[in-house]
Order: structure tokens, then sequence, then C-alpha cells
């Protein structure tokens, strides 16, 4: 069961835009891979490097949409825009979601247009059944310029925080050869959407991007997580994916 919302649910129009807190970009001290701090490490933060080194040497770049934190409303919207089994998707927090993703794609339509993508795949979930929720979500709404497309699953090997496994996904041979957007959720240690990631590329899909609404950040781990995190919530929040859009798309 989910942990109780820090407030109130609810969702107004306009409210994406307070809510969200602009991602770090190539910030220094900051992984060029995933936005997370790098921890006195050079060029890419253990996870990152413990992802890479776990698949095939390469490392997905993420596009987060907004940093996040608990409690925050963007929080209290990614874990209700979804059941938990007792408890029913809150009808806010599905709306808030919806429109988050309207915003960024409508704000940086030419940059999705030349992502030459012929289809939207979500990562599937550790262990909720199919179909997600999020792809549940953008079939309802259609108003995304990309058709949610299937062929990825989860298998029964082990995939947890901190713990890609090459074998935790497995996509269907009609992906070959397409290009396709890569959609999730949220975003910690990566584990989950790098073997995703990894799963496409072993078949021959071509993963154009990885897009995540929401990039997890603690405050409380450590000064510089606390210092990053106030400094980008402060800032004024844009849509423009240019300072969340990483170039290098593989480790070196």
């Amino acid at each position: 069961m989910h942990d109780a919302a820090d407030a109130p649910i609810a969702f107004c129009a306009g409210d994406e835009d307070t809510a969200l807190v602009l991602p770090p970009g190539a910030a220094l001290g900051v992984c060029p891979w995933c936005h997370g701090l790098l921890a006195g490490r050079i060029d890419m933060c253990f996870n990152c490097d413990e992802n890479s080194r776990a698949l095939d040497g390469n490392v997905q770049p993420i596009i987060p949409i907004s940093l996040y934190a608990k409690p925050s409303r963007l929080r209290d919207w990614l874990t209700f825009y979804k059941d938990d089994g007792d408890v029913a998707a809150d009808e806010h927090a599905r709306a808030a979601i919806g429109t988050v993703l309207e915003r960024f794609f409508a704000e940086n339509h030419e940059w999705a247009g030349a992502l030459g993508a012929d289809g939207a795949i979500i990562v599937p979930s550790t262990l909720r059944p199919p179909p997600h929720p999020l792809a549940v979500l953008l079939q309802e709404r259609g108003s995304l310029p990309f058709e949610v497309t299937y062929g990825l699953s989860r298998t029964p090997e082990s995939l947890g925080h901190n713990q890609p496994n090459k074998g935790a996904f497995a996509a269907t041979e009609d992906l070959r050869g397409r290009r396709v957007l890569l959609l999730d959720d949220v975003y910690t240690s990566g584990a989950r959407a790098q073997s995703a990631a990894y799963a496409l590329r072993r078949i021959g899909a071509e993963v154009a991007a990885l897009c995540v609404i929401g990039r997890r950040y603690n405050p409380g781990y450590s000064e510089q997580s606390a210092a990053v995190f106030a400094q980008q919530s402060a800032a004024p929040f844009t849509w423009a994916v240019g300072v969340r859009d990483a170039t290098r798309t593989s480790a070196v």
C-alpha cells in the first residue's frame, strides 16, 4: 500500500508550472548521464557506472522533466496516479501526470519530431502486471505525438535498486529495427530503466531517448544533495529540453 499523501491531492491547469523542479543539467558536480550527483567521481556517477558495467557497457542518458523529493506535490502525483491494489488511482493525480507529459512534448514539439521515433514504450513495472498505468493514461488522453507501443515485458529474473539485470526484460522481435522513445514515471538508481533500454538494444531496436517524469533526489542524503536541490528549486522552471538532453549516448 502507498504511503499516505503529504497533503490532499489536487490539480488545476497551471499547477504543473509551480510544482516542478528544473533538473540541474550539466552543472558542476552533476552526472551528465542521469542528472544525479557525481559525489567526487569524474565523468559518471556510481549508479550509472554500475548500470553500464552490469549491462553492455552503455548507459542511456535520461531526459528528466523534473526533479522530485519527498514530500512534494509531484511525489504525490507520481504515487497516486496509479492504484495500489487496495486504493483506486486518484483522478487529480492522473490529470496532473497527463498534463505534465503533454506540456513537455508540446513545448518541445520540434525536438520530439526530430527524434524520429515511431512509437513510445513504457518501462514495465517490476511487479505490477501489464498494462502499465502510464500506458493506459496516455492512450486515454491520446494527445502525445507518439503512439504507445508494446513488446517489452518483465521476466522472472531479479531486478532491484542498484541491481540492473541483462535478463530482467524481454523485447519481442517485431521491435527489431524500430526507433522508439522509452518512457518511465520515476528514476532513482536507473537499474530498471537502463535494463529495459538494454533489452531493446539487444534485439536491435534503437532507443531514440529515455524520458522520465520525475528524477528522484534525496536532499537529506548529503550537503551537496541538499544544496543542488535547493538551488534547482529556487531556479525559474522552464520546459525547454535543451537543459535536460545529454549529448553522449554511451559510456567510455
